[in-house]
């Protein structure tokens, strides 16, 4: 007999909810035999880090590279500007590179406002992701633990940290360039042209965000392919042309939209000489950066002596300006360049492992080589371009060689590895010794012991696992102390570098007495911009709404401080140096008669312009001579409505 239960039902919970707890646990335990029951909190854990190193304290870097953040301002404020990437709401001129980038930064504003977090919190995520999906990439094709070392290597590379930080085009474009690597690496394993065709257009994307600098990774792309397709030999041929008319489809639809719109209904194309995206692309961005000419043909003589200290060659790694930015495991990473052509050319491992090996050495070597080699304006940050494939191979020689410390060829290598890392580290820690003055000793000494004890063959597991700690605490204690010192300085201008000063050296700080002694007030005024009047910004935010621009100023910089501060749009004479021919004189003055103009502003004026030279040259001559001047803090103020 049944009997049925009184009183109104209660409903069960859901067998889903009070899984919950139980399906996160298995999840992190890992769902089968492949995944270690360590590798999924370690990997949580490593992307906690890197969200903490990336996204604390952002408003240290207030508006960051100026130059940008009004475009993505400018962006947010008006549809043009945001299709062009016009450095200023009433699209006068663009800045000197494609708008991918700005376009998720200025999306950002319009969502949440005008702000530091804003502009810099996606480029953050963008680091986080990059992380993720450097592990992803290495973790499929090696091990858990060699994925992790090589998401680690890479957080916490000072470059890296503050790219990641910084709101320059890199940010996007090294997510680009890992996430083709990344495809292409799927369409070889997977034998699915799909895969490829995803590879190229994360090429043409990259493209739109920094032009021809996405193509370091072409040649590593292409060799992959050609070596380890299943495909038939003619058939990897035509994929690869696939692969690269989707990267043509993906960025030359904005190209053929912005070249051929009427130039009087978009923004000058900032950057060139001829109002042309296309010499752009090809010159000041492209051919011109390996040449020198984008520095010859665009500063004075004393700017240009200023921008080519660094002599091209390998030699250039080993100098102040890089080997504190991502110079901490280049020596490992060598070592694993050559364990990976080892790999290859004795076919050592898998067809995975050699592919992905494969990969990551031509990318390595082609971006290296690039680097070292071009002449003009180079900056350091330039070297965030190595550092997904440096930090792969780094990963792949630390598993390789620590899995092997039995063997004397293992254990020689990898003290020879140590004591390379250990003379770079204490070098560039030297160089910054007076912000932390006890990092070359105890460098020194920890490195000492860990070459010492590699060196040995561990007779007990305690000795080996102490020896395993010394050699992280060798090759981990630099890049994390300069990783952490970028997170906690400001960073602003044009010219960012991370880590502390070198030798009491700073080009991205505040404070400008960090600056070389003798720097030129010229050249400040292109990277840092000027220093701004209080009174100028009060009569730019009181400038009649009719006014296009409420002002002008030579060079982006400082006309962007005053955009952003001022909170109206803002005319870049001369675009980012003051060298670009836009506005002509002739356009000025029409611009001047139509009262679009309401202001012109000059303190410390850039070289080109200081030397007379130029369109701005001409323009500054005419406002002065033309109309009265008020001294404001220092600043000249014309007011162009009288």
């Amino acid at each position: 007999m049944s009997t049925q239960a009184s009183g109104p039902a209660v409903a069960a919970a859901p067998s889903g909810f009070k899984d919950l707890p139980f399906s996160v646990l298995r999840w992190f335990r890992g769902t089968d035999s492949a995944t270690p029951a360590w590798e999924r909190p370690a990997l949580v854990g490593l992307l906690a880090l890197t969200s903490v190193l990336y996204l604390w304290g952002l408003d240290r870097n207030a508006w960051a590279n100026s130059f940008y953040s009004a475009a993505v301002m400018s962006g947010a404020d008006n549809w043009t500007a945001f299709f062009y990437g016009s450095s200023d709401p009433g699209n006068a001129i663009s800045v000197d590179k494609p708008p991918m980038s700005l376009w998720i930064m200025s999306l950002s504003v319009r969502l949440f406002g005008l702000n530091s977090w804003s502009i810099l919190v996606p480029q953050a995520l963008m680091g986080v992701l990059s992380v993720y999906l450097l592990y992803r990439m290495v973790r499929k094709r090696t091990d858990a633990a060699t994925g992790l070392v090589a998401g680690l290597f890479f957080a916490i590379t000072p470059v890296a940290t503050v790219m990641f930080r910084y709101n320059n085009p890199d940010a996007l474009l090294t997510l680009l360039m890992i996430g083709a690597a990344y495809c292409a690496l799927e369409a070889i394993d997977r034998n699915k042209l799909r895969w490829l065709i995803a590879s190229g257009a994360m090429v043409g994307a990259g493209f739109l965000t920094k032009q021809l600098q996405v193509a370091l990774i072409l040649p590593a792309i292409a060799l992959a392919y050609l070596f380890f397709s299943q495909q038939p030999i003619y058939r990897r041929f035509l994929h690869l042309t696939g692969g690269l008319l989707a990267a043509i489809v993906a960025s030359g639809w904005w190209f053929v939209v912005a070249q051929t719109a009427d130039p009087t209904k978009r923004p000058f194309v900032g950057g060139s000489r001829s109002n042309s995206f296309w010499e752009l692309t090809l010159g000041y961005n492209g051919l011109d950066r390996l040449s020198g000419e984008d520095a010859t043909h665009t500063m004075s003589a004393t700017g240009e002596v200023l921008a080519t200290k660094l002599d091209p060659g390998f030699t250039r790694f080993l100098q102040p300006q890089f080997s504190g930015q991502f110079g901490w495991f280049l020596p490992i990473a060598i070592t694993g360049l050559g364990i990976a052509i080892l790999f290859v050319i004795r076919r050592y491992g898998t067809t995975v492992q050699r592919t992905f090996l494969m990969l990551c050495a031509g990318w390595f070597v082609c971006s290296a080589t690039v680097i070292a080699m071009m002449s003009g304006i180079v900056h350091s940050y330039y070297t965030i371009a190595v550092v997904p494939s440096l930090s792969c191979l780094a990963a792949f020689a630390t598993t390789y060689l620590v899995r092997r410390m039995a063997k004397r060829r293992a254990r020689l290598t990898a003290a020879c590895t140590l004591a390379a890392c250990l003379l770079l580290g204490y070098v560039s820690a030297s160089r910054s010794a007076s912000d932390f003055p006890w990092l070359p000793d105890v460098l020194l000494v920890v490195g000492a012991l860990a070459i010492a004890i590699t060196s040995i063959q561990a007779v007990t597991r305690q000795f080996r696992v102490a020896g395993i700690l010394l050699v992280a605490v060798t090759v981990l204690l630099g890049p994390s102390i300069w990783s952490v010192n970028t997170v906690l300085s400001p960073h602003i201008g044009a010219s960012v570098t991370a880590g502390p000063s070198i030798l009491g050296i700073r080009m991205d700080h505040p404070d400008r007495n960090l600056l070389p002694p003798g720097t030129p007030a010229t050249f400040t005024a292109v990277m840092l911009g000027d220093v701004q009047s209080p009174g100028v910004l009060d009569k730019i935010r009181s400038a009649p709404s009719s006014q296009r621009w409420a002002a002008a100023v030579v060079g982006s910089e400082t006309a962007a401080n005053y955009q952003l501060n001022g909170g109206r749009s803002v005319l870049a004479v001369g675009g980012f140096d003051g060298t670009d021919p836009f506005p002509t004189l002739e356009q000025f003055q029409s611009m001047v008669s139509k009262g679009e103009v309401g202001s012109f502003v000059i303190k410390d004026l850039p070289p080109f312009t200081a030397e007379g030279r130029g369109e701005s040259a001409r323009i500054v001559h005419w406002v002065e001579s033309t109309f009265p001047s008020e001294i404001i803090n220092g600043t000249s103020f014309f007011d162009l409505t009288k």
